[in-house]
């Protein structure tokens, strides 16, 4: 009586297959789990072959079959691997994993922004979004704007690659309305970025900040602008002998140890803030007013 064993065929010719596919993958330099989503179907295709060569040729009522378990469940566990890593590759787990082996953290320049034409324009309104900003007056007549990211750049390289990736800059009437955004990246990244940005804006150009809660850091050197800033965390500001400042604080947290003149207080149920507070460089002919600051440094 003739005995058909299924299974043992297959898995003979998987091996076979597996072989093949791995030294291509050495060779071609292919991604290893590229090859694996090309290679486990071929197993169902061998397994469906010898069941149909032995319908075909062994039919009859002397020959029996006898399955092979040890090679049914080999051929079963790697169509299973498979089929798992068919749906990592499908929900893009599998490409998140290779982003995160692959990725390596560097510190790069983001695309530099220039703006020429000012003519008619009196007023900047930034919004800092999630990043530290630096904002910087000028005797350029240009408003520049330039800074680092610092992150993971994977194989689709760096993130990026032009000026709207991380701000929105629009023109209308007698403003220029800039808008920081978040960063582009992974849904499943390791690593978002942080980024730092410097604007440099024309001394003569009034400015309004919105801080979103974020650090900031002030230059006004020898600015000839009223300057506005709400809603800060901790803010910076670097005085120079050229400033001709005052500078009020309303409704906001610690200060530090300078020369605070008119300093009044409130409390409310977590903490004492400042409720105003000011002080007075060079002539104090310009202004800049801070509200809702969580601390006011002056440097």
């Amino acid at each position: 009586m003739r005995t058909w064993r299924v299974g043992s065929f297959s898995m003979g010719g998987a091996l076979v297959f597996l072989g093949v596919f791995l030294l291509l993958q050495q060779v071609l330099d292919w991604d290893p789990a590229i090859a694996l989503l090309s290679w486990w179907p071929v197993l169902f295709i061998i397994l469906g072959i010898e069941i149909l060569v032995y319908l075909a040729l062994f039919n009859k009522e002397n020959s029996r079959v006898k399955y092979d378990f040890i090679s049914i469940i080999f051929i079963g566990f790697i169509g299973t691997l498979g089929l798992g890593v068919a749906l990592l590759q499908t929900v893009g787990l599998l490409d998140a994993a290779n982003q995160y082996v692959s990725a390596e953290v560097k510190t790069m320049d983001l695309p530099k922004y220039e703006e020429t034409m000012l003519d008619g324009i009196t007023r900047v309104q930034v919004d800092a979004g999630q990043y530290p900003v630096t904002i910087e007056s000028t005797p350029s007549k240009k408003m520049t704007m330039f800074g680092t990211y610092k992150g993971d750049v994977g194989k689709d390289g760096f993130p990026v690659k032009e000026i709207s990736d991380y701000a929105l800059v629009e023109k209308q009437g007698d403003t220029i309305y800039i808008r920081f955004k978040e960063i582009p990246y992974k849904r499943y990244s390791r690593y978002i970025g942080f980024v730092e940005t410097t604007l440099l804006i024309p001394e003569n150009i009034n400015l309004e900040v919105s801080g979103k809660g974020n650090s900031l850091a002030l230059k006004p050197r020898n600015m000839q602008s009223d300057w506005n800033v709400l809603d800060s965390g901790y803010l910076d500001i670097i005085m120079s002998k050229d400033t001709n400042v005052t500078l009020e604080v309303q409704d906001s947290g610690n200060l530090d140890d300078s020369k605070w003149e008119n300093i009044k207080k409130m409390k409310n149920e977590y903490e004492d803030r400042i409720k105003s507070a000011s002080q007075t460089f060079g002539t104090g002919k310009y202004s800049i007013v801070v509200k809702n600051a969580d601390g006011v440094n002056i440097k």
